[in-house]
């Protein structure tokens, strides 16, 4: 039962009582004076509350509903805006230590000008790629804030696949991580930046939970006409509770990498958000201390 106190908010119960107040208000009245016209004054006390009120009463739930809106429509903008700053400092920090890393050497002349040239090839392949990370994670917040719709299209998994791998080689080689691939040819339709935000976040937990040395593979099947996009790993793997926890993406999961890395727990609830939006699906099979497989399911192109 709702409190006194919010049923008052509703301007038709106020009405009501109104009504009832001046009726008794009334009757009692005529307890001790005895009206003449008593009829014609309890219809005057019924009536005049109903014609006052009730127009006001309208005017004030119409005014009451806007209000209502419009404080969901903040509360939704502030829950964007914190994850926005959660995926900045979270997603965005990693690739730019990656860039002051390569800038720091050129500057202070620890490499020769034929190595200054490789390595600024490799700059500018990086910057693109933060680039095409940060165009998504704009395009993103503009769905959410615009309701922008999905857009689906047919394409290559290695099309999408290939800037992130490239975008995130750097934490792989801090920990020594070596990253193989299969077939990344297979077609798919979907809407291609919500693929690429998952495909990320997995690659990311991947490098994340997987110890020094070790091994990530990447590739793409066709299963029962839908396309598997399958993140291998032989990282510390997951518990089957935790698993449930995941897939259910009702709390905000996370714990830290194998080099102390840390998580928002943004990104997996995000991509399970994305997979339900693409009619597509998450599947993830581990065993603790042997590694992970996890499989990003989406119609075929």
């Amino acid at each position: 039962m709702l409190p006194i106190r919010d049923k008052l908010n509703n301007p038709f119960v106020v009405v009501t009582l109104a009504l009832f107040i001046a009726v008794a208000g009334y009757l009692i009245s005529d307890y001790f004076v005895h009206w003449i016209k008593f009829w014609l004054g309890l219809y005057l006390a019924i009536a005049l509350p109903i014609i006052i009120a009730l127009p006001i009463a309208f005017i004030l739930q119409q005014n009451f509903k806007k209000i209502n809106t419009q404080k969901k429509e903040l509360e939704h903008l502030d829950t964007i805006n914190k994850k926005l700053f959660l995926l900045i400092s979270h997603d965005v920090r990693s690739p730019l230590a990656s860039l002051i890393g390569t800038i720091d050497l050129v500057a202070n002349n620890d490499i020769d000008s034929d190595e200054a040239k490789l390595y600024f090839k490799e700059l500018s392949k990086k910057v693109k790629n933060v680039n095409i990370f940060l165009d998504g994670l704009l395009d993103w917040s503009r769905r959410q804030t615009q309701n922008k719709p999905l857009s689906f299209v047919t394409f290559e998994a290695l099309q999408a696949i290939k800037p992130m791998w490239e975008l995130l080689e750097h934490e792989a080689l801090k920990k020594n991580i070596t990253i193989n691939t299969n077939n990344l040819n297979t077609k798919m339709y979907a809407d291609i930046d919500s693929y690429t935000f998952v495909f990320r976040n997995i690659l990311q937990n991947a490098i994340k939970f997987t110890k020094q040395s070790g091994i990530i593979v990447l590739e793409t099947k066709e299963i029962n006409g839908l396309i598997h996009t399958i993140i291998s790993d032989t990282g510390v793997g997951i518990h089957t509770k935790e698993i449930e926890k995941i897939l259910k993406g009702e709390n905000w999961y996370t714990t830290k990498g194998t080099s102390e890395e840390k998580g928002t727990g943004f990104g997996l609830r995000t991509c399970l958000y994305y997979l339900k939006k693409n009619n597509g699906d998450l599947l993830i099979d581990s065993e603790v201390g042997k590694g992970t497989k996890v499989s990003i399911l989406l119609p075929k192109g």
